[in-house]
């Protein structure tokens, strides 16, 4: 009897032992002194990279659809939050675990609710905010309702609703977050949103910015960038005119948020001679930016000149920065990461992810 309950409980013993290293063997330990990137992948995948080993650390599965591929780090980088389900809901992962620690729908009852890439996290990562459109989905009738934005805790889990809701202007795009918590909102305009007060302030025109000389701008904003950067920054574009009225010319312009100051721009920095879709500041000379789409061009704002343009082997779409600066990654499209050198924009090599990225961005961040 006693050789039975000694072999029992070695059993059990081993069986614990064999389940914490089964989940030991789940969490990756992430390596010190490097760059580490965060982004999705087709078709339900948050991917982990290793930049300096140019080699995926992690893969986890998730639930929500992908679509469209929208994706933030939280400060702690820690957290992925994605959104999916076309759109409807939001889900937040641990990117070492893969432990699913978040889920909120957007959409409630009839009333449908969809962002594209209207997504943030507060600068304690205790807050996920988001705007959406809405539409009240009726039997014999879609009716078109004032888009909102809407905080949730992070503590609330897989089951979290919204602890703030309030409408906000149409035609907003993206949100982030500055430093002191400041959260910024643009689409037609530059916003600043409080969710204490339930206040939306113009911040910077852009559409119908009145600009003496200028046409109104065009500008768009889709990609989730520059949070760990302190850049949020979005590229437009205008026709400018002589005395007479004649046009003399098309210009890149930026409108931008320096996350860790506050301190808003908004100017034009080049002609219109190549098409980019997403621009940023570098994080420790805010005169010099990255451009990309079909190439990858380093301007210098102040003096309005190219440095130098390189042409990519295919298009991405999006833009970030290591946070020393030293180096470029390119990501949005297909399924890889280009990484160039940010002085001379030499080629440094390309990492290979697990599906196609749509129009997921680059979240960066140092692991010290």
């Amino acid at each position: 009897m006693l050789n039975n309950r000694l072999k029992n409980g070695l059993l059990c013993t081993l069986l614990i032992a064999s389940s914490s290293v089964s989940l030991s063997a789940d969490e990756i330990k992430l390596k010190p002194n490097r760059d580490y990137i965060v982004t999705e992948t087709r078709p339900n995948n948050i991917v982990l990279i290793d930049a300096k080993e140019k080699k995926v650390a992690n893969t986890c599965k998730i639930d929500e659809r992908f679509s469209p591929g929208g994706i933030v780090l939280a400060p702690n980088n820690k957290y992925a939050f994605v959104i999916g389900g076309y759109g409807e809901e939001i889900g937040g992962y641990d990117i070492t675990t893969c432990k699913k620690v978040f889920h909120a729908n957007l959409t409630k009852d009839n009333i449908k609710g969809q962002t594209l890439a209207g997504l943030a996290v507060s600068e304690d990562s205790k807050k996920v905010y988001t705007i959406y459109n809405r539409t009240k989905m009726e039997t014999d009738r879609y009716t078109v309702l004032s888009p909102m934005f809407s905080s949730f805790k992070v503590s609330d889990g897989v089951n979290a609703k919204p602890v703030t809701s309030f409408k906000i202007p149409r035609q907003m795009t993206l949100i982030s977050v500055a430093k002191d918590g400041t959260i910024y909102g643009i689409g037609s305009a530059l916003y600043t949103i409080n969710p204490k007060t339930k206040e939306v302030k113009v911040a910077k025109k852009i559409l119908n910015w009145g600009k003496k000389d200028y046409s109104d701008p065009d500008s768009a904003g889709n990609y989730i960038l520059g949070q760990q950067q302190g850049d949020f920054s979005t590229l437009y574009y205008a026709e400018k005119y002589d005395k007479e009225g004649k046009d003399i010319g098309w210009y890149w312009g930026v409108t931008s948020v320096d996350l860790n100051t506050n301190k808003i721009e908004q100017f034009e920095f080049t002609d219109y001679e190549t098409l980019m879709f997403t621009i940023m500041r570098s994080p420790v000379d805010r005169n010099i930016a990255f451009g990309s789409l079909n190439d990858l061009t380093k301007f210098d704002l102040k003096n309005k000149k190219v440095l130098k343009r390189v042409v990519l082997d295919h298009t991405y779409y999006s833009v970030a920065f290591s946070l020393d600066a030293k180096k470029v990654y390119l990501g949005s499209c297909l399924n890889d990461i280009a990484i160039y050198s940010a002085d001379k924009l030499e080629k440094l090599g390309n990492v290979y992810l697990p599906g196609d990225m749509g129009s997921a961005a680059l979240q960066v961040f140092h692991n010290n």
